[in-house]
């Protein structure tokens, strides 16, 4: 290839395929019709491919189109993070950071990590996004989240990021006070409960469904599968279902003292939590100095169990 696409051209392809037509990507751009058309030809004559065609519905992207286009989306966005550093740098206080949780280190240490940089970095913009370390690695690959928490396992493929290991916390069984089988002391005495379980299948939950794989083969009801702690507190507090928590947890979950911990005896595996960000896309000075901030509040935080 003899010249690169200019970037005009790639905001242009872009918003193309964000609004499903050049009509309707030159109104948003305030642009003419026949100016987007160009430029998408000029685009096309440098990659030497055709990269959409038109439908009855709007544009349809080529193979050559949706291959270029996904590669283009990471350019944009490093080049968008790169700019936004260069502002970091300038004003000190400044700056975009995109982050993802599991729920523990959500319920722990990210609000006293949050104050702790609030205090310092005012201005900067925040956005987070809660999920099982499955929901948030394409995040992470897709340049939409500058780092990731959650539970890390060997089954967890992890080659093109960067492993930053912060913590282990235990496990337990929690019902809510007063629940039928609040006494029990093994999980064979536990077939006919009700339970609500993470969607996740990868980390530690997978390990959890291997040690468990003889009673959740013989439950009674089949469980509910979700991610949504709003979800699992309601049916555990007021319909009597079970779940599997961290037990750090618990002190944040507990809503006038309304849970307890089953007295089972067969232990929970501990759960390893790191703090993980693509091998090929350095942390932002933003995101390098809230990571910081978490690095100290996990060590100052006491995942025992209460």
């Amino acid at each position: 290839m003899k010249y690169l696409p200019k970037l005009h051209q790639l905001k242009v392809f872009q918003t193309v395929i964000r609004y499903g037509s050049i009509h309707a990507a030159a109104r948003e751009m305030k642009q003419s019709q026949p100016a987007l058309t160009r430029s998408m030809r000029e685009l096309e004559d440098t990659l030497g491919a055709v990269l959409m065609t038109r439908g009855s519905r709007g544009i349809v992207l080529t193979e050559a189109g949706r291959a270029f286009a996904a590669r283009m989306q990471l350019i944009l966005e490093e080049l968008e993070r790169a700019a936004d550093e260069i502002q970091q740098i300038n004003q000190s206080s400044q700056g975009n950071i995109a982050v993802g949780f599991s729920s523990l280190p959500a319920l722990t240490i990210f609000p006293p990590a949050l104050v702790q940089f609030k205090s310092r970095f005012p201005k900067t913009n925040i956005t987070v996004l809660e999920g099982q370390l499955s929901t948030l690695l394409p995040f992470l690959r897709e340049g939409k989240l500058d780092f990731a928490i959650g539970t890390i396992s060997p089954d967890v493929p992890l080659s093109e990021f960067i492993e930053e290991p912060l913590f282990k916390a235990s496990f337990c069984i929690i019902a809510r006070q007063g629940h039928p089988l609040e006494k029990c002391t093994n999980v064979a005495q536990l077939l006919e409960a009700k339970w609500f379980l993470p969607a996740t299948s990868m980390g530690y939950y997978k390990g959890l469904e291997s040690l468990f794989s003889n009673l959740y083969q013989a439950l009674h009801h089949a469980p509910i599968r979700s991610d949504s702690v709003v979800t699992a507190l309601n049916l555990i507090l007021n319909f009597d279902y079970l779940t599997i928590v961290a037990s750090a947890m618990l002190p944040a979950l507990d809503i006038n003292n309304r849970l307890c911990m089953l007295p089972i005896t067969e232990p929970l595996p501990q759960a390893s939590y790191s703090l993980i960000y693509p091998r090929q896309r350095p942390l932002t000075l933003a995101a390098k100095r809230f990571t910081e901030v978490l690095h100290w509040e996990s060590q100052q935080h006491s995942w025992a169990k209460d």
